[in-house]
């Protein structure tokens, strides 16, 4: 910035200042001294005339080296262009402003500052003096790259998994399924290839299955993996079983420097550095583990360990259906991918939407400087993306939602109201009608999975303030109503989403009735009726 050059300067800007601001100004290089930030003041053409000794101790450069433009010395070579326009800007609008910059610590490292900086003028509006503060804002900083990663992760699982999803509802061949969910987390996560591990039921010994390189699936009857020793070696000085004795995700860093075996030899001739291991379970059992190969040495955030075992939940199913395909059970394939399906919309892709809600509304929050607010709505996007985890597993062993276990489809539904719409504007009420009673159990799994798709595509589409659900309890039959005052939208229309066939499938399957009322701007209205076994009095819940 030494090339900026002088503005042009009156008779009167360019006299000698007047005893009293020479007086004033030498009791606030006092001032200054004393406080604990970073202030400075410059010139009316810019250069700097003095700055704290708090800014010199902290950047570590001398007052004579600082002085006139040397201080830029202290600025990432990044933000420097910036600052240099920004600050141009201010000197000819002759205003206050502020702006965003790194500034090198004397430890070398740097850090993100707030600049604010003001004009002294005088009786005629001409600029007597600039005087300015830095507020270190790396705090702050790291917090909104922390949000914009989460963020970024949430839309990335949702992506992904949506992505499973059609495939599951669209690929009529089983065994493209599994080549689909392995192109998904290579993707996902950047990696070379994968590779699928399993144990066998009869003697235990992990093997390779096959592998997923050059964009597709490669057994283990492939040329490639001729020769080779196809067993994974299980004493302690190897670090690759890990996951099979512990059944959680462990990480190879560097292949590189752990004891060698014939299919980690494999691996180093195409660059593989780093390996991922996700253990996959079916029914609690660990049945195998899936190995993403990395070009480059990684490390892998918790929450990016959480959706690559999700997503290994999903080849696991993928995988079985393959294998109900092979041995040509074809009508209980198609009933178990339908079930499948619907689990993972219910699951995952509604569950990281509450995610995104919760995400976006600390963002909000983080804007507004409600640091917080914003804390408490990523702890919540935490516990839905856990919750949402722990019900993938769940519904491998074909199991009903945890909170249904507790506290009936009422209790249930009052807490997915709570969680879903925490911290949103949207307005949630359950009524019940009826005298209570325990309901079956496939009963008040479908009407909890139909309101929680309806309270997703509320959030997502509608545009509602108001959400009531009524649950009225008839004496061979139960409905649900679910009603917002949306946007509302053309039933008639076609849709490319999976939510309504997923809610017609799951009330045909109980011979029950479902109507829906939208039309746009005039909100939606989703009744339900399903039919009971004969009552059976309990405490109601």
């Amino acid at each position: 910035m030494t090339d900026i050059p002088p503005r042009p300067r009156t008779a009167h800007k360019s006299a000698t200042l007047s005893g009293d601001l020479q007086s004033w100004e030498k009791s606030f290089r006092t001032a200054i001294d004393t406080i604990p930030g970073l202030a400075w003041f410059g010139s009316a053409d810019g250069p700097v005339e003095f700055l704290n000794k708090q800014w010199c101790e902290y950047t570590g450069i001398a007052m004579d080296d600082a002085l006139g433009w040397g201080w830029t010395r202290t600025i990432h070579p990044d933000d420097l262009p910036g600052l240099e326009v920004q600050w141009r800007g201010a000197m000819v609008r002759r205003a206050p402003d502020e702006l965003e910059a790194r500034v090198r610590r004397f430890d070398g490292e740097y850090r993100w500052f707030l600049f604010r900086y003001a004009p002294l003028l005088d009786a005629t509006g001409q600029v007597l003096k600039w005087y300015g503060a830095n507020i270190d804002i790396e705090g702050r900083k790291r917090a909104e790259r922390a949000l914009l990663a989460s963020e970024q992760l949430a839309r990335g699982q949702v992506n992904a998994l949506k992505s499973a999803l059609e495939a599951l509802a669209m690929e009529p061949d089983p065994n493209q399924l599994v080549t689909h969910i392995l192109r998904t987390l290579t993707a996902q996560f950047g990696a070379h290839s994968a590779s699928v591990w399993r144990r066998g039921q009869a003697d235990g010994k992990v093997r390779i299955e096959f592998a997923f390189e050059d964009d597709r699936v490669v057994p283990r009857t492939d040329p490639r993996f001729a020769g080779l020793d196809l067993m994974l070696p299980m004493e302690d000085i190897w670090p690759w079983p890990d996951v099979f004795r512990s059944g959680k995700p462990s990480v190879i860093e560097d292949i590189r420097t752990v004891p060698p075996f014939a299919l980690r030899d494999r691996l180093l001739p195409l660059g593989i550095v780093t390996v991922l291991l996700v253990p996959m379970m079916v029914a609690g059992q660990l049945e195998g583990a899936i190995g993403l190969r990395f070009k480059q040495q990684r490390s892998f955030e918790s929450e990016q360990i959480e959706l690559a075992q999700a997503l290994a939940q999903q080849a696991m199913l993928m995988i079985r259906l393959a294998e109900l395909s092979a041995q040509g059970r074809d009508a209980a394939v198609m009933e178990e991918r339908n079930r499948i399906a619907r689990d993972i919309h219910d699951t995952l892709a509604q569950g990281f939407t509450g995610v995104i809600v919760q995400l976006e509304a600390a963002e909000d929050a983080s804007r507004r400087g409600l640091g917080q607010e914003a804390e408490q709505h990523i702890v919540t996007a935490r516990s839905l993306a856990r919750e949402s985890l722990s019900e993938a597993r769940r519904s491998v062993q074909a199991l009903r939602p945890q909170s249904l276990e507790h506290g009936g489809v009422t209790g249930a539904l009052r807490a997915l109201f709570g969680k879903l719409t925490e911290g949103t504007a949207l307005h949630t009420e359950l009524k019940v009608a009826g005298v209570l009673r325990t309901l079956p159990a496939d009963c008040e799994e479908a009407l909890f999975r139909i309101a929680q798709e309806a309270l997703t595509n509320v959030l997502r589409h509608a545009q509602a303030s108001r959400f009531v659900a009524t649950v009225t309890f008839a004496r061979s039959e139960v409905r649900l109503e679910l009603v917002d005052d949306g946007r509302g939208f053309d039933p008639a229309a076609r849709r490319d989403g999976f939510g309504l066939l997923g809610m017609r499938e799951r009330v045909d399957a109980m011979g029950g009735a479902m109507k829906l009322k939208s039309a746009n701007g005039h909100g939606t209205k989703l009744s339900i009726r399903l039919p009971t076994a004969s009552p059976k009095p309990g405490r109601p819940r």
